[in-house]
Formats: C-alpha cells, sequence, structure tokens
C-alpha cells in the first residue's frame, strides 16, 4: 500500500516538476525539411524564449552526435526583447549520412545568474575576473527526426557543383612530374575521401587538397577546392577523362560533371648521361684524376635517383608556392575567417585570435575589428 501511494505521489509532483522547468523558457525545434536524401544539406532551427524575467539566462544546445550524420553550429543568436527577456536562436547545419528514420537529439541547458552574480565579474582588475555564478537547470527537449532516402551507388557528389581542370605541361622528362590541378567550386556536399583523378595504371601519383574558399550556409559547404596531382612514369600514358555523377537537392535532378582526357609524353634520358662509362684505371694509375672522375660520374647518378625518389616533395613545393596563408587572405568576413582557423590553424598560439573573432561572430561585437585580427594573424604567421 505504500508502494503505490510512493508511485502516486511521485506522479502527482512530476507535471509541477515539469511545469517549472518550463517556466524557465518555452522551446521550439524544426527544420526546413523532414524528407530528404543522403547527404542532403537540412537547417535545423531552435528558439529559446525567456519567461522568467527575474534573472539573467545563458542558453546552450548541443547535439547528441552519432556516426550517421554530420552537423554544424551555423549561428547563435541572441535578440533582447526586454529587461531580463531574450529570445536566443540556434541553427544548424546537418547532413544525414545514411538512409533510415533518423532521429537527432540535443542536450539543453540553461544557465541562471541574478543581477549581483553578473556584476561581481566587473570587480578587481583584469587578473582578477572571476566566472559567474549560476545555478544550472539542465532541460527535457523534443527530438527530431528525418526520413532519409537512399541515392544511387554511383552519385558521389551532393549538391551544385562546377569541374575544371588545368594542366602544366603535357610532355615532360623521365624523371620528372605532369602537374595538374581540378578546382572543383560550388554548395553541397563532398566525402573527405573524394579524388576526381582516379588510378592510373603505372603512374605514381601524389596529391594535395587546398581551399581556396570554404563557409558553411544552410544549403551546405560553399567551397572552392583544389585538388593538385603530381605524376611520374617511365613511358608515355593518358590521365583519363572524367565523368563525376551527382546529385542537385535544389533542381531535383541528376547530373555529371566531365573532365576532358589529357596524353602525356614523357622523354627518355640516355642513361649513358647519368653514369661514367670510362674504365677503371689499374692500380697503378691511381692518381687524383681518376677520383675526381669516379666522384663526378657518382654524384651524377645519385642525383638522378634522388630526383626520382623525391618527386612526392619536388611536387608538393611547386603546389604550395605562392599559396601560403591564402586561405586566411580569402576570408572576407569574421565567420569565414574564423572557419578557416578552427579548421587549418586550431593551436595553443591562435586561441586568442580564435576568441576574438567568436566574440564578433556570436557576441555581435565590433565587425569593424575583423581587419585588424586578420593582419594580426597573418604578421603572427
Amino acid at each position: 500500500m505504500k508502494k503505490n501511494l510512493g508511485k502516486i505521489f511521485l506522479l502527482l509532483l512530476l507535471p509541477i516538476l515539469l511545469y517549472g522547468q518550463a517556466e524557465l523558457a518555452t522551446q521550439t525545434l524544426s527544420a526546413n525539411k523532414k524528407s530528404a536524401y543522403v547527404k542532403e544539406a537540412i537547417e535545423i532551427t531552435f528558439k529559446a524564449v525567456q519567461k522568467d524575467h527575474e534573472n539573467v539566462m545563458f542558453f546552450f544546445l548541443e547535439p547528441r552526435l552519432r556516426d550517421d550524420f554530420e552537423i554544424t553550429l551555423l549561428n547563435k543568436t541572441t535578440e533582447k526583447v526586454g529587461y531580463h527577456d531574450y529570445i536566443t536562436t540556434f541553427t544548424y547545419l546537418l547532413f544525414p549520412l545514411k538512409a533510415e528514420r533518423l532521429q537527432v537529439d540535443f542536450d539543453y541547458t540553461i544557465k541562471t545568474a541574478s543581477d549581483d552574480a553578473v556584476a561581481q565579474v566587473y570587480i578587481g582588475s583584469r587578473d582578477n575576473v572571476k566566472w559567474i555564478d549560476t545555478v544550472d537547470t539542465v532541460m527535457p527537449t523534443q527530438s527530431i527526426t528525418f526520413d532519409i532516402k537512399a541515392l544511387p551507388e554511383d552519385i558521389e557528389l551532393v549538391g551544385d557543383f562546377k569541374l575544371k581542370s588545368s594542366l602544366q605541361s603535357s610532355t615532360i622528362d623521365q624523371f620528372s612530374t605532369a602537374q595538374i590541378v581540378y578546382t572543383l567550386n560550388g554548395v553541397g556536399y563532398v566525402n573527405k575521401g573524394f579524388s576526381p583523378l582516379k588510378k592510373i595504371t603505372n603512374v605514381t601519383a601524389f596529391e594535395d587538397i587546398h581551399d581556396r574558399t570554404f563557409r558553411s550556409t544552410k544549403n551546405g559547404h560553399v567551397l572552392e577546392r583544389e585538388y593538385l596531382y603530381a605524376l611520374s612514369a617511365d613511358d608515355n600514358f593518358t590521365i583519363h577523362k572524367i565523368d563525376i555523377k551527382a546529385y542537385s537537392p535544389r533542381t531535383k535532378s541528376f547530373y555529371t560533371l566531365h573532365g576532358k582526357a589529357y596524353p602525356i609524353t614523357v622523354r627518355k634520358i640516355d642513361p649513358n648521361t647519368l653514369l661514367d662509362d670510362k674504365e677503371v684505371p689499374k692500380a697503378e694509375e691511381f692518381d687524383i684524376v681518376w677520383i675526381m672522375d669516379t666522384v663526378m660520374g657518382m654524384v651524377i647518378f645519385i642525383a638522378g635517383f634522388v630526383t626520382a625518389k623525391l618527386s612526392e616533395n619536388l611536387s608538393r613545393k611547386w603546389f604550395t608556392r605562392e599559396k601560403k596563408f591564402e586561405d586566411i587572405k580569402n576570408s572576407h568576413d569574421a565567420k569565414s575567417l574564423l572557419a578557416v582557423m578552427v579548421r587549418s590553424y586550431n593551436t595553443r598560439t591562435m586561441q586568442p585570435y580564435i576568441d576574438d573573432l567568436e566574440a564578433i561572430v556570436y557576441a555581435k561585437q565590433n565587425s569593424r575589428d575583423f581587419k585588424k585580427i586578420k593582419k594580426n594573424i597573418l604578421r603572427h604567421l
């Protein structure tokens, strides 16, 4: 009987507890589509509206990560309605990676602080600043589900893309490399392992990937990406024609990106130009002239051998020449530069610059500081 009374008491108490939490703020979770193909961009919006106006509130939302989707925070905005009255909106970019009934869950926390607690942050010198004392409330939040459809197996790209190519020279020496660049630009999703150039028989290929532009939007990743290749071989070969199958969510249609074939001529090098074919003199004729001839022959031979072995390093130097920090230089606003810094330069020494950029993007600080921050980053590097 006592157990039954206890259960009844908990059932009566639960709505009261939930009602008390709900009074802190209301929440809505929505998406711009509920059905999509694998790797099709989905925009998710979470909005929290403050209802308790006695204290300051800070809202935190984190998705529960899984292997069947990728999710990125696009933006967090706070709109002031009145005194202790704010609307906070989180916007996420979601890419589903598996055909299924996909459920996405979030961890939602409200941190509440009094005016006195907030004021304490500004007491003392700069080195004496303390964190705000808050009361943290983990809030129950709803899930959001999507119907994810499979794409045909031969689809390599999802989005709206264009492809162009540039070959440095169609004729190379036997120990040099043919250097070709494929440039992919557009908006959508690109697999991390995607490569426009397929394996060529009896050809050694070295690859380098460089993003000239990369930023996230509700329609997907906006990018201009260079795939740079250095190709070496002993005989003539052909860079094959490219046909890349893609799907456009914008037009709801399938299309193909094409790249032309490039025949490459490899000029043979006469081994006699690399080796000294003079007869070794007899011991009694051993002198300094013979030593010098032998050493020079070995140097020439080793130079040819090392050149072939180090073609990867040589080609990589060619790729990166004139491109140093170009991703930073091509960032035209605080948000795009922040994405570049987090992705490629996220080190302890760069953290102060990342913090400054986050203050512009998320705390709406003076955007005119962007150029100064960018200049300081380049000077630091």
